[in-house]
C-alpha cells in the first residue's frame, strides 16, 4: 500500500511553494540568491499548451529531491528502501497523477539543503532555462527566427549568473565515472538510477517534437507521443530504461544543431545530477567531507577549464556511446524498444581524459 506519508511530502512542498520560502537557519551563510525567469510573453506557455506533459516536471522535482535526502540523511537503509517503496510511490502515484504546479524541492530534501545550498540553486537555475526553452519553443505565437532570438535571449539571461551557471562546454566522462566514488548510486540502486536516466531522456527529448513537428498539431501529437515513450520505460523496470546516461546529441540531435550551447549546458547539468547522487551514496566519502565533494564538483562544472573536452570529441563520444543504449530517439520510434549493446552498469571508457 502507498505510503500516506510520502503523499504528505508531495503536499508540503506544494504549499511551500506557493508562498515565500524561507531558508533554514543553518543554510543562511550561503552566498548565493535565488533569481526568476527573464519576463516574457512566452513565459508559461508549455504549461498551458501541454499540460500533462509539463505537469511530469514537477513530478521530476520530487524524485530528484527525495533521492538526494533519503542519501544523506539514510546511508544504512537497505537498497530498498529507494528500489521498492519510494520508487513505487512514484511510478505508480506520483507519475500517474503528477502535481499541477511545480514543487518547492527545499521542502523535501530539507537536510541536504542545509549541507549543500549552492548546489541546489545550480539545479534549480538550469531548470528555469529548461523551462523557459520549452516555453520558447511550445509559443505558436513565435516565428523561427523568433524562437532562435528568444533561446539567445534566455541563454545570455542563464549566463549572467556566473556563480550558478554550469559552463557549456562539454565535460568529459572521467568527471563523472573516474573519481573515487563514482558509479556507487547507480551499483546500489540500479532501478531508481534508471528512472533519474528517464527523466533526463524526457526533458532532452521533449525539445525535438517542439523542433521537427510542422504544424501544431504534428507538435501536440509529437509531445504526446514521446510521453507516451517514456511511460513505456517504466514498464518491465528496469529492462527499457537507459543503461548510459542520455546524451542530448544523440535523444535531440535537430535541437543541438541549432542550440548547441543549450545541449551541451544540460548534458553538464545531469551529469552533475549522478556525480552527487554518488558522493552521497558512496561511502568511501565520509559524511564529513560530502559538502566538500559536492561543492568540489559542481565548481569543475562551471569552470571553463577542467575536465573540458572538444565540442567534436563530445560528439564523437555520444555516437560511441549509442543512442541504443540512452533510450531510443524521442520521435520517430519504433514500436519495439532498440536492443542495447552494454550491459547495465556500464561505464565509458574514450580517449585520454583531460582536465
Amino acid at each position: 500500500m502507498i505510503d500516506n506519508k510520502r503523499a504528505g511530502r508531495v503536499a508540503a512542498a506544494l504549499v511551500v511553494a506557493a508562498g515565500a520560502f524561507v531558508a533554514p537557519a543553518e543554510a543562511q551563510w550561503a552566498r548565493v540568491h535565488e533569481q526568476f525567469y527573464l519576463p516574457a510573453e512566452h513565459n508559461w506557455v508549455f504549461r498551458r499548451n501541454y499540460p500533462m506533459a509539463d505537469r511530469l516536471f514537477n513530478a521530476f522535482d520530487y524524485g530528484h529531491a527525495i533521492l538526494y535526502e533519503e542519501l544523506l540523511t539514510k546511508p544504512n537503509a537497505p537498497a530498498t528502501e529507494l528500489e521498492v517503496k519510494e520508487y513505487d510511490f512514484i511510478t505508480r502515484k506520483l507519475l500517474v497523477s503528477p502535481p499541477r504546479l511545480p514543487l518547492e524541492e527545499a521542502a523535501i530534501e530539507v537536510e541536504y539543503v542545509k549541507l549543500a545550498p549552492e548546489a541546489k540553486q545550480m539545479f534549480e537555475w538550469a531548470h528555469i532555462l529548461h523551462r523557459q526553452i520549452y516555453d520558447v519553443l511550445g509559443d505558436e505565437r513565435l516565428s523561427q527566427a523568433d524562437k532562435d532570438r528568444e533561446v539567445a535571449a534566455v541563454l545570455r539571461y542563464y549566463k549572467s549568473r556566473p556563480d550558478l551557471a554550469f559552463s557549456s562546454l562539454p565535460k568529459n566522462m572521467e568527471l563523472m565515472e573516474g573519481q573515487y566514488y563514482s558509479t556507487a548510486f547507480r551499483e546500489k540502486y540500479p532501478k531508481f538510477n534508471g528512472l533519474i536516466w528517464g527523466y533526463h531522456w524526457l526533458q532532452v527529448g521533449l525539445y525535438e517534437p517542439l523542433l521537427t513537428g510542422r504544424t501544431p498539431e504534428a507538435r501536440q501529437t509529437g509531445v504526446t507521443a514521446t510521453v507516451a515513450r517514456f511511460r513505456q520505460m517504466l514498464e518491465n523496470a528496469p529492462e527499457n530504461m537507459p543503461r548510459l546516461m542520455p546524451m542530448t546529441a544523440a535523444i535531440a540531435p535537430a535541437f543541438t544543431e541549432r542550440y548547441p550551447e543549450a545541449a551541451i549546458i544540460f548534458d553538464n547539468l545531469h551529469s552533475m545530477h549522478d556525480v552527487i547522487s554518488d558522493i552521497l551514496a558512496s561511502p568511501r566519502v565520509p559524511r564529513s567531507k560530502k559538502r566538500e565533494e559536492i561543492l568540489r564538483a559542481a565548481a569543475r562544472y562551471r569552470d571553463n577549464t577542467s575536465f573540458v573536452m572538444t565540442v567534436p570529441e563530445w560528439r564523437e563520444m555520444t555516437q560511441a556511446m549509442g543512442i541504443q543504449n540512452m533510450g531510443g530517439p524521442a520521435v520517430g520510434f519504433l514500436p519495439e524498444f532498440p536492443r542495447p549493446t552494454v550491459e547495465r552498469g556500464a561505464v565509458m571508457q574514450h580517449g585520454a581524459h583531460k582536465h
